[in-house]
């Protein structure tokens, strides 16, 4: 039967709204050598959207056997909200005048 190997992180973190590029995986079988050319992957990852998906990789020798791996995605978000003040700051009123933000 072959094996696949899974290349990079697994599970692998990237930022919500960023691109996503999947590091692969590669194949191998004692009686066909490399098959990394035949994985076929599957990818459920939403990277604009918060959460876990999964990348499926898949081969078959040339006897039928047939392995699979699977890679864990966590879409996340850490990074801090910004704040945008709108108008002038510092802001200026005049004694006795009402201020409205």
């Amino acid at each position: 039967s072959p094996v696949i190997t899974i290349l990079g992180d697994n599970p692998a973190t990237v930022e919500v709204g960023s691109s996503y590029v999947d590091a692969g995986a590669t194949a191998f079988d004692i009686g066909d050598g490399d098959l990394t050319a035949e994985i076929v992957t599957t990818s459920t990852v939403d990277s604009n959207t918060i959460g876990s998906y999964t990348v499926t990789y898949t081969v078959e020798d040339s006897s039928g056997n047939g392995a699979t791996a699977v890679r864990t995605v966590n879409v996340v978000d850490t990074g801090m909200p910004i704040i945008t003040i709108l108008g002038d700051n510092p802001a200026t009123v005049e004694v006795g005048s009402a201020y409205a933000e």
